[in-house]
C-alpha cells in the first residue's frame, strides 16, 4: 500500500505539503505505593459467581441455598433454647 502511495505523484505532493511535529512525552513519574495500591483498588476482577448466575440452575441454587441454611440455622438455635 505504502508503494502505491509513493507512486502517486500528486498524492506525495499533497502529503509533503504537511509536517506534523510530535512533541516529546515525557515518561511520568514513578508510581508511589499508594498509587499502586489505589490501581489494584479499582482494575476489574472476575465474578466468581458468573457461572452460576448466567444459568438457569445456578440462579435458583444461589436463591435457594441461602434460605434453606437460614432455615437450618433457625432450626438449630430453637432446638439448643
Amino acid at each position: 500500500m505504502k508503494e502505491d502511495i509513493k507512486k502517486d505523484k500528486a498524492l506525495m505532493q499533497h502529503l509533503e505539503q504537511y509536517k506534523v511535529e510530535v512533541p516529546a512525552f515525557t515518561s511520568k513519574t514513578k508510581k508511589t505505593s499508594w498509587n499502586r495500591f489505589i490501581h489494584y483498588l479499582a482494575s476489574p476482577t472476575k465474578d466468581p459467581l458468573e457461572q452460576l448466575s448466567t444459568s438457569s440452575a445456578g440462579y435458583i441454587s444461589l436463591k435457594v441455598v441461602p434460605l434453606v441454611a437460614a432455615f437450618v440455622i433457625t432450626v438449630i438455635q430453637v432446638l439448643l433454647h
